[in-house]
């Protein structure tokens, strides 16, 4: 039944579904399957009433759930003590030898059902087995599992949020059943507010909850994916409340009617600003990388509703497939706007032959590790914007001369052959041009500074960003890399000479920590503060090895020196 379900649900985030493609002559049609009993909605999110509005069905559950559960328990501890009663009769030898044994390994059996079909496994065993068998006591829903779903749901709605930008990115706008809760315990016992853990507990309480919560109903139709995975469930409709915010209602399953009552109103406006579109990028941009292990809050409805503008004068606003693209104003992402400052070859080479980059900023190097690893542009656009990024970089060699165009298109076109490929043609990994990216500038200042330095003029770009020229005495960029190679030892070498001037320091001021010891010693021993032994003592054990042996040569030195003085005194 489960398969079936998925199934079904996988139809509604088929390409026809999604975006009107319609099958091919040859292509056979699926014939439709049941629909299972699901919320439906184009942009679900958990606003902030959501919120609420979910946690006070779950209460109601509970206490409902809990109420019924104790009335079962009852009738357990009926059988069990009926059961009891029987053990300890002669009853249990009127079985045979196979019955016996089959009551006494029934429970490891049957341990891995849960408590509800445990007992369900028991009622459906002959009587006379039955009635021996005792029966586990099904546990209730207790306050700290509420803690837990309070936290499954904060992570649910980062994954909400995750999945509509991705499908307001697509322009997708088609009514469809909302996403499974991905429950990974490991990421739950990582929340955090305020930098502080959200829930002091391990991975394993997460599990025993997740499965209680299981046993009563709230999850359902969960999905094992492997040890490494989280658990898949569905939320139970009659607990979750989603707010769709495309239609600006609750979601629905098909056999439910949404209320008038539950329609929230919003002002009709036709004006857009950026501050909302910021407002909710900031919050689709949550994640589960936990990086910043940051506790996502529960979104407020209020910046919700603003994301999607009603036009009062289209009719296809509430259509399942979405207005025309351009009825939403969207800002661009980093990704485009870096798409954006990746100019023609030929215009390239004219802006810099008329010393339009002279004073050029690179990109933040920042921004290009953030494309590299999230961005996404193609291996082919990202390697064309860091060579651009280079050669506009690269004007500040050429301040005082006038290369022309022809001779920038030239080394454009070089490196747009050579640099960043394999020996097959294709091009790097974006995560490994962007590591050569901090080299390349760092052997282009030196460039500069070599020029400025020794006043030699560098060669036309054509030929100095000629990648054939490694040799001194051709004087082009690629024997830069030798001054690199130093470089990197260099910094390599730091901390192994840092590491050795602490020593040096460190013993230095040891020593002469013994030398003032050792002196201040010796003027106690000549005011008579302390005697021969005593100080002789002293310095043996407190002081290095050569301090002692030392001391009879001092001693000799003062001796002559009070018998110079005794002497000129008599005198």
């Amino acid at each position: 039944m489960r398969s079936t379900e998925t199934k079904s649900i996988a139809q509604h985030l088929t390409a026809s579904h999604l975006f009107g493609v319609q099958p091919t002559q040859n292509q056979q049609e699926t014939p439709p399957l049941q629909q299972p009993e699901c919320l439906k909605a184009v942009y679900p999110a958990l606003t902030e009433e959501a919120f609420a509005k979910t946690m006070d069905n779950y209460r109601a559950f509970v206490a409902k759930y809990n109420a019924q559960t104790r009335e079962e328990n009852k009738l357990i501890d009926k059988h069990n003590a009926l059961a009891k009663a029987l053990t300890e009769t002669k009853e249990v030898e009127k079985l045979s030898n196979d019955h016996i044994v089959f009551i006494q390994f029934f429970p490891k059996r049957y341990n891995d059902l849960n408590t509800r079909e445990y007992n369900a496994e028991i009622d459906s065993q002959p009587e006379n087995l039955s009635r021996l068998l005792l029966k586990k006591r099904i546990q209730t829903i207790k306050y700290p599992t509420e803690q837990i779903f309070q936290n499954m749901l904060h992570l649910y709605n980062t994954q909400l949020m995750k999945r509509n930008s991705e499908y307001m990115r697509l322009g997708v706008r088609t009514l469809r059943p909302i996403q499974e809760l991905d429950v990974n315990s490991y990421f739950i016992t990582q929340l955090k507010r305020n930098n502080i853990h959200s829930l002091n507990i391990c991975t394993k309480t997460v599990r025993n909850h997740r499965q209680r919560l299981e046993e009563a109903g709230i999850f359902v139709n969960a999905i094992f994916s492997g040890h490494t995975k989280g658990v898949k469930v569905q939320i139970n409709p009659e607990i979750l409340a989603i707010f769709d915010l495309q239609t600006n209602q609750y979601a629905a399953t098909e056999n439910q009617h949404v209320t008038p009552q539950e329609r929230k109103e919003l002002p009709d406006n036709n004006e857009t600003t950026g501050t909302n579109k910021e407002e909710y990028k900031k919050r689709k941009d949550a994640t589960q990388s936990f990086d910043d292990k940051e506790f996502p809050a529960v979104t407020s409805s209020l910046h919700y509703k603003t994301v999607f503008y009603r036009n009062t004068g289209s009719n296809v606003k509430n259509s399942p497939e979405g207005g025309a693209a351009q009825n939403v104003k969207t800002q661009k992402t980093l990704s485009e706007e870096l798409r954006d400052l990746i100019e023609h070859p030929q215009q390239l080479a004219v802006n810099m032959a008329n010393g339009e980059y002279n004073n050029y900023i690179p990109i933040d190097i920042r921004l290009l590790h953030k494309e590299a690893y999230n961005g996404t542009l193609t291996r082919a656009e990202f390697r064309e914007l860091v060579i651009q990024d280079f050669i506009k970089n690269s004007a500040k060699l050429y301040r005082d001369t006038t290369p022309f165009a022809g001779s920038w298109k030239n080394a454009i076109n070089h490196w747009m052959q050579n640099k960043f490929l394999t020996y097959n043609d294709i091009e790097f990994n974006k995560a490994n041009i962007v590591e050569d990216v901090q080299q390349l500038r760092w052997r282009l200042e030196h460039a500069r500074k070599w020029f400025n330095r020794t006043g030699i003029s560098p060669l036309y770009p054509s030929n100095y960003f000629d990648i054939t020229r490694k040799t001194s005495r051709e004087i082009g960029f690629e024997y830069t890399k030798k001054a690199w190679e130093r470089h990197v030892k260099y910094m390599e070498s730091q901390p192994v000479k840092k590491r050795q001037l602490q020593r040096k320091a460190e013993a230095r001021l040891k020593q002469i920590n013994h030398s003032k010891k050792y002196e201040n010693e010796i003027r106690r021993f000549l005011k008579n503060k302390i005697s021969l032994p005593q100080l002789i003592d002293y310095v043996q054990n407190n002081l290095p090895q050569d301090f002692y042996a030392k001391l009879p040569q001092t001693l000799k030195q003062l001796e002559i020196t009070l018998n110079h003085n005794t002497y000129a005194n008599i005198q």
